[in-house]
């Protein structure tokens, strides 16, 4: 890190619970103890920005701060509020949340998250899926079930959502399993009130992400138009506020165009960063990158250069 590169964090949640099975493998949710290593890390050696100040900076063409960082959380979930807000708080840490907005409130689970629950939980040791074409998956170890995971995951982020929805169908009669939040605080979301109380602290902003994660390419335009939409009316409804910030589902360079980028736009967003790799130079703020700290067990600080 350097006074002309800015780093922005991306985090999903922060758990203060035991994981039974494969559940969180990827470390999706990191330890508590060890994000507030990471956050006290950032407060004693980085220029912390919020999204935005990163806006400010970017359009006045001015240079990043020395080890300038911005902390990012994506989707919603319940301990955002619980488990990160306090530490964030008790390090002054400026952060912004991208949230599904059409899962605040509810019981619905993220489809990556139903993937990992029907495989992490069923009793069946083998199970057969069309994917690019029919395969079977042996369940016999963790090791076996994160490799299912994994395989039917990727399938899905390169299909539409249709053919994702049928494959998570076809997962749950496969396996036996109703995917359900209850086996993990993991996989529970914030209510509105919860966001609200976020967002009255001037440490804490909010942006949309869209209702339900789906990757916003492989929406029809129509489609995408109301989802985007409909996000940004659900925030600004709830948090008495305009929403001017938004990030990718998904986030890699095939999961938003120009097209989309223009649709945000035209609606008044002026920030949306993707999940590419890395750290900003000149990147407009439009294609900003962000790092996964500690995501599939990414050491800490070295990601950061520092």
């Amino acid at each position: 890190m350097n006074k002309n590169e800015l780093t922005i964090l991306l985090y999903h949640g922060v758990t203060d619970s035991l994981s039974d099975g494969i559940e969180n493998f990827s470390y999706k949710h990191i330890p508590v103890e060890d994000f507030e290593k990471q956050i006290r890390f950032l407060q004693e050696n980085c220029t912390i920005l919020s999204m935005d100040d990163v806006v400010t900076i970017s359009k006045d063409g001015a240079s990043w701060p020395q080890n300038a960082v911005a902390v990012t959380f994506d989707d919603g979930f319940k301990n955002n509020y619980t488990t990160a807000a306090p530490i964030l708080e008790k390090y002054n840490c400026p952060a912004t949340f991208y949230i599904c907005a059409g899962m605040i409130n509810t019981d619905l689970m993220f489809w990556v998250d139903e993937i990992e629950d029907c495989i992490n939980r069923t009793s069946k040791r083998e199970i057969s899926i069309l994917l690019e074409k029919f395969v079977t998956l042996s369940l016999n170890d963790n090791v076996e079930r994160i490799s299912a995971v994994t395989q039917i995951k990727k399938y899905c982020k390169l299909s539409n959502a249709e053919t994702k929805n049928r494959v998570i169908h076809e997962l749950i009669c496969e396996t036996e399993i109703n995917p359900s939040s209850n086996p993990s605080q993991n996989y529970k979301m914030m209510s509105w009130a919860e966001v609200r109380e976020l967002n009255s602290s001037s440490l804490f902003t909010f942006g949309g992400h869209t209702l339900y994660h789906d990757v916003m390419t492989a929406q029809k335009m129509q489609d995408l138009a109301i989802d985007i939409d409909t996000t940004l009316n659900l925030l600004n409804y709830n948090l008495k506020q305009i929403t001017t910030h938004f990030a990718y589902p998904e986030g890699q360079s095939n999961h938003y165009s120009d097209l989309v980028i223009n649709a945000l736009v035209d609606r008044g967003v002026v920030c949306c960063p993707s999940a590419i790799d890395g750290v900003n130079t000149d990147e407009d703020l439009f294609n900003l990158k962000r790092i996964m700290p500690y995501f599939m067990g990414r050491e800490f600080p070295y990601s950061l250069g520092l």
